[in-house]
């Protein structure tokens, strides 16, 4: 099913209700043809994301990854992003690179796309889920051929976009636990981004998605996968939601103590009254640990203004 020309995002309701934010699913998008996503808009648009005075991230909007030890390698990347991002998109096919521009939601263009892609998709999900919103974000993957991304898990929930090229996602049940154990995501939600480990012997479990201009796949929290570009450069737009915390991470931080102390706690799921205990309980120490060191329970700035922009203008819709 292509996606509707008035629709940036459309999918199957009974399939996207089945599984949203629990297993990855086909969804389809009309961005392909789109302009702003050539890659001398790109070039442009890198510049623009590298040169940003208030970045959301301390070291910047863009990251570069050329595939070898030295990229992009010391401590000044911004500067470096700004002289040498431009180019290394356009002579994207030539390398083993991966750039990634980061909250291109904030740029003229893009911003309206972006919009539309959040209506569509709220369009699916209900308006109810924005409560559990902390804030949205666009991210543009520009890959060389065959270039391969490492297992890996996220904290978000997204929607892959596939615009220009091929690529195959390989993805795991989250819920498999010889796959994804609950000691590797407790890990990982104390900070330790690596902690989950690709099992090879695993390799036949997993979920195989082949994208293609016009097919996307929706991507859960915590969902492992691994990516393997086709033989032609790569552009994908990443539509993230980030949702509050103590909606599923604080559970996994509450285990990490209790395994810390010679206990063996219950997986998320098992015991509903035990995970809302485990889970208000460790929220309600943090609230009081930030309160003590004077640390606001805030996100960034620029992120929230940008949400509280989306839900006046999914309210207008």
């Amino acid at each position: 099913m292509a996606a509707t020309s008035e629709r940036f995002v459309d999918c199957d309701p009974e399939l996207f209700t089945k599984n949203f934010n629990r297993l990855p699913h086909e969804v389809q998008h009309n961005l392909s043809t789109n302009s702003l996503f050539q890659l001398s808009a790109l070039a442009e648009l890198s510049q623009r994301v590298a040169s940003r005075e208030r970045p959301h991230h301390s070291q910047g909007d863009i990251h570069i990854d050329e595939g070898t030890a030295e990229s992009m390698s010391s401590s000044n990347l911004r500067d470096q992003a700004k002289t040498r991002a431009p180019e290394l998109v356009e002579k994207i096919e030539q390398g083993q690179t991966w750039i990634i521009l980061k909250h291109i939601e904030r740029e003229p263009g893009y911003k309206e796309i972006f919009e539309n892609c959040i209506s569509d998709i709220m369009r699916l999900t209900g308006k109810q889920l924005l409560e559990q919103v902390k804030w949205f974000e666009a991210i543009l993957f520009i890959t060389s051929p065959n270039r391969v991304t490492d297992y890996h898990i996220d904290r978000e929930c997204s929607w892959l976009l596939q615009i220009q090229g091929n690529k195959d996602m390989h993805f795991f049940n989250r819920a498999d636990k010889d796959v994804l154990p609950d000691e590797e995501l407790e890990q990982y939600w104390m900070g330790n981004n690596l902690a989950s480990a690709y099992k090879p012997q695993f390799e036949s479990r997993a979920m195989v998605f082949r994208l293609r201009p016009g097919v996307g796949v929706h991507s859960p929290v915590n969902t492992p996968h691994w990516l393997q570009n086709g033989d032609n450069v790569s552009i994908s737009l990443n539509i993230n939601f980030q949702f509050h915390e103590g909606a599923w991470e604080n559970l996994f931080r509450a285990n990490h103590y209790l395994r810390r102390v010679g206990l063996t706690p219950s997986s998320p799921g098992k015991y509903p009254l035990a995970d809302n205990a485990k889970r208000h309980t460790y929220t309600a120490l943090q609230d009081v640990r930030r309160l003590l060191k004077g640390q606001p329970r805030v996100p960034a700035t620029e992120a929230r203004k940008q949400y509280h922009q989306i839900v006046k203008m999914l309210a207008s819709r």
